[in-house]
């Protein structure tokens, strides 16, 4: 437990988990040095075998427009694309993610029953960009989420603001909503990716989402209670 402070440039050479009552504080400007786990090691504790930033307490990354939070992975000869499992946040007290740039994660920012503001984020080349579980209501605000595999995911009954995200080359969708999810679409620019919104329900309110230019639009799945897979 406790509260750590980072600023500077900070390494992280491993898994870092902050308890319940704990706190990480992340200042404007910092650059954290990502070593990637070069093993499969497994702790029950921890959810991934790669480097993850697990938070069950507080997390507040406070990076502004002109001095942004740097995640830089630290290269070695053998290392693959997806470097690093990303930043999880597990039951989490009230968060902040703001201004970060995130790359070559598993899933740059999970949420898991936690609802955070993620504001002003660039996640790059990642295998997902956002997921949310476990009926997690984040604020997700004007981040750039690009050229990775998925963009953002919403899982069992996750209701999240999404408001002036741009999301775009992505291989597969652009955002993702499952039966028991409904997310609140407001004016965020989906282009260029495979599929801009795949979407179980069939009544959920898009309110000025611009979805142009993907191979395809939207996508509506299924039947509703079939196949919603995690």
């Amino acid at each position: 437990k406790g509260d750590l402070v980072w600023e500077g440039i900070v390494t992280m050479s491993g898994d870092v988990l902050i308890l319940e009552g704990g706190s990480l504080t992340i200042h404007p400007g910092t650059q954290v040095n990502v070593f990637p786990a070069e093993g499969t090691k497994i702790d029950p504790e921890y959810l991934s075998s790669q480097t993850e930033l697990l938070v069950r307490g507080k997390l507040d990354i406070l990076g502004t427009a002109d001095a942004p939070v740097r995640f830089v992975i630290v290269e070695r000869n053998d290392l693959e694309e997806i470097a690093w499992s990303g930043i999880t946040l597990d039951r989490a007290s009230q968060s902040r993610i703001m201004y970060a740039e995130l790359e070559r994660a598993d899933i740059a920012i999970r949420c898991v029953a936690s609802s955070p503001e993620i504001k002003g984020n660039h996640i790059t080349h990642s295998r997902y960009g956002i997921v949310m579980q476990q009926q997690s209501h984040p604020k997700i605000l004007d981040n750039l989420l690009a050229d990775g595999e998925g963009g953002i995911f919403c899982w069992k009954g996750s209701n999240p603001y999404l408001l002036g995200n741009t999301i775009k080359g992505h291989d597969e969708e652009a955002i993702f909503v499952d039966v028991e999810s409904r997310p609140w679409l407001d004016r965020n620019t989906i282009s260029g990716n495979e599929i801009g919104l795949a979407l179980y329900p069939r009544d959920l309110t898009l309110d000025s989402v611009s979805v142009t230019g993907n191979h395809e639009n939207v996508r509506y799945l299924g039947h509703q209670g079939e196949d919603v897979g995690e």
